[in-house]
């Protein structure tokens, strides 16, 4: 990592977790962020129906040289990892929020090291056995795409869209969607939406799961372990939780 400053600006480098090797074009993994400025802060604070792409777009703007793909499309371990390299750049480190201990159940007030949450680096066998598999049952070959911010409105916007015209309807359009958007191509064939919900489904309810447990491994394959310990100050045991987003992550009280 390398750290610099010019005037009021503090610009670092830092390493892709995906190594730039997972994506159909080659773009170089190290990446030199910028810190925030007023302008990209309200940006940020400006209204959107689609907050990932206001901050992909924040982040690539921060980029001291525009990657080879927009932030948009890069997956979500690489994303989420630039995401908080934006904020070590330009508030610190120190990252104050609120959990549960999960002995006592007393609201715990804590703060962690965003800078020491452990990384998961690319590792080509694992990423490839998750995206691309077997079906259980039906013994169908599904190839997923690479969760990205895109992707993950882009189900969103169509989970909204469902639910808008077929309200009388009872299903989980979420599910529905997730699946629908993620598979890439189904034994080599990418098939249109309807003929894609059809074969979703038929699917035996062991291969749905495989393929919704595949779809989730995929996203946390690559980037930021947000899992941390932290010891109770009511019971004193320790207890692990998850990172949060919260207020502090963007509007840090202790600067």
């Amino acid at each position: 990592m390398s750290e610099r400053q010019t005037n009021y600006t503090v610009m670092e480098g830092y390493e892709l977790p995906s190594k730039g090797r997972i994506y159909d074009k080659e773009i170089n993994p190290h990446i030199e962020l910028r810190s925030m400025t007023a302008r990209d802060e309200m940006k940020r604070l400006s209204p959107s129906t689609t907050p990932l792409k206001t901050l992909a777009d924040i982040i690539e703007g921060c980029c001291i040289e525009k990657p080879a793909i927009p932030v948009y499309d890069m997956c979500m371990g690489d994303y989420e990892f630039l995401l908080h390299k934006l904020r070590i750049v330009t508030y610190g480190e120190k990252y104050k929020l609120t959990c549960r201990c999960s002995h006592c159940l007393n609201n715990v007030e804590t703060e962690t090291n965003l800078g020491e949450l452990e990384l998961r680096e690319f590792d080509e066998e694992k990423f490839n056995e998750i995206k691309t598999f077997e079906l259980p049952i039906s013994r169908k070959l599904i190839t997923l795409k690479v969760p990205s911010p895109r992707l993950v409105e882009d189900i969103e916007s169509k989970t909204k869209e469902m639910k808008r015209k077929f309200k009388s309807v009872n299903l989980d359009f979420e599910t529905l969607c997730k699946m629908l958007c993620s598979i890439e191509s189904i034994d080599g064939v990418k098939y249109n939406q309807y003929d894609m919900e059809k074969i979703l489904n038929d699917l035996p309810a062991r291969d749905m799961q495989k393929l919704l447990n595949n779809i989730d491994a995929l996203t946390v394959a690559i980037g930021l372990d947000t899992i941390f310990e932290v010891t109770c100050p009511h019971c004193g045991e320790d207890f692990k939780t998850f990172f949060r987003y919260g207020p502090e992550f963007f509007r840090p009280t202790n600067i």
